[in-house]
């Protein structure tokens, strides 16, 4: 079995909301001295750390913690820029690390797979097109979003099946892509994970990246990933959800602020839904969130899942692994 030279290793932790990938990255980060990256697209955001389940301050003195609460809720952030600005930072530092004599390693943590993918497999030739882009928008504005997930159905009918039908930015970036392409973007997307080599000692190379990827999927029984969705939630609320999505009310038109969870607290507000209505609205959307990331990651290649009631199980898997250069 082919064992590991010595390139630099991201350690790629991947999996459904709620599933314990925060912890699982702490532990690691503290094991190893080493750092982490965000890739979870709606933690990048200020002012909202509860809805988007942000690490919170105690853990982000625990390991240090990157591109997280950096973004203000207007601006738009793609995976492209995001791919773009953390390949620069883990460069770096890598760089850094082996000039202190340390091993060069790093982790990234997160749910949203076409961020994950980027940094791991690029995503620079994925086609844009601002007139579309523009076009997009302004159908959007004035007929909804439902003749949109209507094309896309027709064009991508698999990418339809995981994309967040709640998130207006999203299903217009998939489309524009269709319609300037001519190809579907499952398709686009398939050609870009084709660029990563799954070795046969359980790691990937992905050309264009000087480093080795490590990816560590975290899944659990339903009724498991359910109850802890339910529990968070409640949690979420108790620790002050409510009164978060209050301060962001007036900025609810903002793509940051139509991900799973603020617009039922918005409704509450409004006094148009009770709050025992609204709680079980933000547990069922983040359920079917969970089922979507895992649709994605099961189809991603080279990912070595692990059982979320064992996360030592991770633990023990990476530690091998840096000792062995294999799985």
């Amino acid at each position: 079995m082919q064992q590991r030279g010595d390139a630099p290793l991201l350690i790629s932790i991947v999996g459904p909301t709620a599933v314990g990938k925060t912890g699982l990255s702490i532990a690691l980060a503290k094991a190893l001295s080493a750092e982490i990256v965000s890739a979870d697209s709606r933690q990048f955001y200020r002012g909202i750390p509860i809805g988007t389940a942000q690490p919170t301050a105690q853990e982000r003195t625990e390991a240090p913690h990157h591109f997280v609460d950096f973004l203000s809720l207007e601006e738009e952030y793609s995976a492209g820029r995001f791919a773009a600005e953390a390949v620069d930072w883990l460069q770096g530092h890598f760089d850094e690390r082996a000039s202190q004599g340390l091993q060069p390693v790093a982790i990234m943590v997160g749910g949203s797979g076409l961020y994950t993918q980027a940094v791991q497999d690029g995503f620079d030739d994925i086609p844009a097109d601002p007139a579309i882009r523009a076009a997009l928008n302004a159908q959007h504005a004035s007929e909804g979003l439902l003749p949109l997930l209507e094309e896309l159905a027709r064009l991508d009918p698999e990418h339809r099946k995981t994309v967040d039908p709640a998130n207006p930015h999203r299903v217009i970036r998939a489309l524009e892509v269709c319609r300037s392409s001519g190809q579907t973007y499952t398709a686009l997307r398939k050609q870009h994970s084709e660029k990563r080599q799954c070795l046969a000692g359980g790691w990937s190379r992905s050309e264009g990246r000087p480093w080795d990827t490590l990816t560590i999927g975290l899944g659990a029984p339903r009724e498991f990933l359910h109850s802890r969705i339910n529990v968070r939630t409640e949690q979420m609320i108790e620790n002050g959800w409510l009164e978060e999505a209050r301060q962001v009310m007036h900025m609810r038109h903002v793509n940051a602020l139509r991900t799973v969870g603020y617009p039922p607290l918005f409704e509450v507000l409004e006094g148009s839904m009770e709050m025992d209505t609204a709680i079980r609205r933000i547990q069922e959307t983040t359920r079917q969130f969970a089922r979507r990331q895992l649709t994605w990651f099961h189809r991603q290649p080279c990912v070595h899942w692990v059982d979320a009631r064992h996360p030592e199980q991770a633990e023990e898997l990476v530690q091998n692994f840096l000792r062995d250069g294999r799985i």
